[in-house]
């Protein structure tokens, strides 16, 4: 069955064909999309999805994507065609509670050929030893695919969306026994020579070699971009200029600085202490290249001989900062199908090729 979008708040028409769906014998379980802007109520939607009966998983995100076009409005249901294995984690319980919720729920769930969904609160503290946990427990065999769900207001709120309504400081999980295809790239290119990260306060980074971190940052991007930082203009110029995580034969990971408070750099995730980073930047091309190498590596791996749909995680920083030439990044991904997908805060993907990550200013491409 055919991705579906409403782009109206049409309560009675999503019922319908959220019914219609459980009612199909040939769908086993629903991805569920809503674009923050104009989004529906809890009060209005939670009835309606606790009256479906296969497993339903999904949140709220900035924006959409469907038929390779981006909507900043509206519900995008994903039929999926195989069963979802779904667990609700709460990510302010202790890691040992979630490690025994995982051994309950998902102890059937390891397997050598297999894929898991993972969509979190963007915006919650505990999410990235989530993300550990969830690696330490299903190890290297499934695919992650999955994303951050939330605002551009950049606080915590209900945004995780269930067959028992809406969750916030949640994360969803979806384990499946098929093997998904996927790709991921960033395209961003470093410009400054390793930095080492020396004091860290949760998503803050303090200091940058030992000085305060957004003066050492401000002097490397100012006389790169030909720019000044100004108090209102942190986040334009700095979109365009993410941090880089060195890793030893691996791609660098990137993070987003959004705010700057007492030379302080706020991001969307950590960075640990200790690390070593690089000042990253990017354009068109670069951005353009690593849309196509996500999709060419997607389509080298899938077995599948006809491809219908292929479902997108971008982030919403890298639509910013492309600005009216993303519609030519989801061109360069649907050459060869149709786009749906989701423009995330965070990005999941991964192979087994390394340790599990949340990614920034990332692309994810998979076929199924």
């Amino acid at each position: 069955m055919n991705d579906i979008y409403f782009p109206s708040k049409n309560i009675t028409s999503l019922k319908h064909y959220l019914i219609k769906l459980d009612n199909d014998e040939n769908v086993k379980s629903v991805l569920f999309f809503m674009a923050d802007k104009e989004h529906f109520s809890e009060q209005e939607l939670t009835p309606v999805l606790k009256n479906i009966k296969k497993p339903i998983i999904g949140g709220i995100f900035p924006e959409l994507i469907f038929k390779s076009t981006r909507k900043i409005t509206g519900v995008l249901l994903i039929p999926l065609e195989f069963e979802l294995n779904t667990q609700v984690i709460d990510l302010v319980t202790p890691t040992e509670t979630i490690i025994n919720q995982l051994e309950i729920t998902q102890k059937n769930s390891i397997a050598p050929s297999s894929s898991l969904f993972v969509f979190y609160d963007a915006f919650s503290e505990n999410k990235s030893s989530f993300i550990e946990v969830l690696f330490n427990f299903f190890g290297i065999n499934p695919i992650y695919i999955g994303g951050g769900a939330g605002s551009l207001d950049f606080n915590s709120f209900p945004c995780i969306i269930t067959n028992s309504g809406f969750h916030q400081n949640k994360a969803i999980i979806g384990w499946t026994n098929i093997k998904i295809a996927i790709g991921a790239a960033h395209g961003w290119e470093s410009i400054s020579f390793p930095l080492k990260v020396t004091k860290t306060d949760k998503n803050e980074i303090i200091d940058i070699n030992w000085k305060p971190a957004f003066e050492i940052y401000k002097e490397i991007v100012e006389l790169h971009s030909k720019k000044t930082f100004k108090a209102n203009n942190f986040f334009t110029i700095a979109k365009s200029y993410p941090l880089g995580i060195s890793k030893i034969d691996a791609e660098k990971v990137v993070r987003d600085p959004y705010k700057t408070v007492s030379n302080k750099l706020f991001l969307v995730d950590k960075i640990q202490e200790g690390e070593y980073i690089e000042i990253m930047n990017g354009d068109r091309k670069t951005m353009l290249e690593s849309a196509k190498n996500a999709t060419d590596k997607a389509f080298s791996i899938s077995n599948k001989k006809e491809i219908n749909t292929i479902f997108c995680i971008d982030c919403i920083t890298r639509a910013l900062y492309l600005d009216e030439d993303f519609k030519m990044e989801l061109d360069t991904i649907g050459q060869k199908a149709k786009i749906s997908g989701i423009l995330s805060i965070g990005e999941i993907a991964n192979t087994g090729e390394s340790v599990l990550e949340i990614y920034n200013k990332t692309i994810a491409v998979a076929i199924w």
